[in-house]
Formats: structure tokens, C-alpha cells, sequence
């Protein structure tokens, strides 16, 4: 919300998409518009890119020697993985410290595990239990 209220014309674009799609007569919203509201789910896409809910996610363990990046780590190695630091990595996000919506239109970035430059919930068997609920 803090993100929004910074950025007013962002607002602006959300209310005029959820009028297109709900009415602006007051209708309600129900499950199956979410699909329909592409602006909406960029802004939570953003949020979470921005202000994960956890910074960093469960501790991994090595199970083997092996190198990532050109680091090699031995077995038994616990490697904590920055999710925080990924949101704001300069290579993969322009502008990372802005609030940016529109970057996630027109791309099919997923935040449930399935794309590793957002994925503030974990991914594979370490990911938070409550995803499915989603």
C-alpha cells in the first residue's frame, strides 16, 4: 500500500482497470476476474519483488561438492539464498529500486516457483506450504 500511495498514477491505473472489469457502479469482485486483471497482478508481482515476505528463505545444504557461478562449494555447505538482494539484482531488474508495475506486462513471470528472478515464497520441495492456496 505504502508503494501505492507514492505513486498516485498507479492507483489511478489499478481503479480504472478494476471499473473496466468489475464496473464502477460498485459491483464486486469475484475469483475468476483476477485473469482479467493483468495491472493488478503486476502490482503484486512488484510488491513482492520490491518487499518479499521473508528476505531470506530456508537454509539450503550442499549435498555434494559442486561449483555454482564459478564458486565451489564443498558438501554440507549451508547456503542461504538472498531473496531481498535478487529483487534489486542490477543485471536482471532496470531501474531495481523503483516501483514498477509495468515491467511484469507482457511477461509471463511467475511468482510461485517456477521463474528464479522472482520467487519470494522459495521454489521446489522448500517452498512455503500455503502457495497451492494461492
Amino acid at each position: 500500500m505504502a508503494e501505492l500511495l507514492h505513486n498516485p498514477e498507479k492507483i489511478a491505473r489499478a481503479r480504472e482497470e478494476l471499473d473496466q472489469v468489475v464496473g464502477g457502479d460498485g459491483g464486486t469482485l469475484q475469483e475468476p476476474d483476477i485473469a482479467r486483471l493483468p495491472y493488478l497482478q503486476a502490482i503484486v508481482k512488484e510488491t513482492l519483488r520490491l518487499h518479499p515476505p521473508v528476505p531470506l528463505l530456508i537454509p539450503h545444504k550442499a549435498e555434494s561438492d559442486i561449483e555454482i557461478c564459478r564458486y565451489r562449494l564443498p558438501r554440507h555447505a549451508q547456503v542461504l539464498v538472498n531473496v531481498w538482494a535478487m529483487g534489486r539484482a542490477p543485471n536482471v531488474w532496470p531501474d531495481q529500486d523503483s516501483f514498477s508495475p509495468e515491467r511484469f506486462l507482457g511477461r509471463e513471470i511467475d511468482f510461485k516457483g517456477r521463474d528464479f528472478e522472482l520467487i519470494p515464497f522459495g521454489s521446489r520441495r522448500r517452498m512455503c506450504p500455503g502457495i497451492p492456496l494461492t
